[in-house]
């Protein structure tokens, strides 16, 4: 099994949470996607198993491409990560059925909190 990170280039959020992320899955095979389409390849390859993930829509435009794998993401236990708590998005990324919402200025350590406890859970060996 696999848990993967959608982390976008140059947005400063890798070096408030990359550190803190890779801890919480570090026993775990854990992926970095930089962009959506490595995220969408990732998630169409049958063998990637991703139980877990972690996704960063920091603008509208990532959310939206986020939500367009809505398929692909029916059986991944999500962590989304959003800029603002513009009541559109929210009512969009719930259909996705996040385990955890929260926005870019949270504490980190919540982040890794949850994510810990959903590796634990879900990423398991077959």
């Amino acid at each position: 099994m696999a848990s993967i990170i959608y982390l976008p280039v140059n947005n400063g959020l890798e070096e408030r949470f990359g550190a803190l992320l890779g801890i919480a899955a570090s026993e775990k095979e854990i992926q970095i996607c930089r962009s959506l389409g490595e995220l969408s390849e990732m998630l169409r390859e049958p063998r990637s198993n991703v139980t877990v993930a972690v996704l960063f829509a920091v603008n509208r435009k990532e959310v939206r491409g986020i939500l367009s794998l809505g398929d692909l993401m029916a059986d991944v236990k999500s962590i989304l990560i959003l800029a603002d708590e513009d009541q559109d998005t929210m009512v969009n990324v719930h259909k996705l059925r996040p385990r955890y919402v929260t926005w870019t200025d949270c504490d980190p350590m919540d982040i890794f909190t949850v994510l810990k406890r959903i590796v634990a859970q879900y990423d398991l060996p077959h």
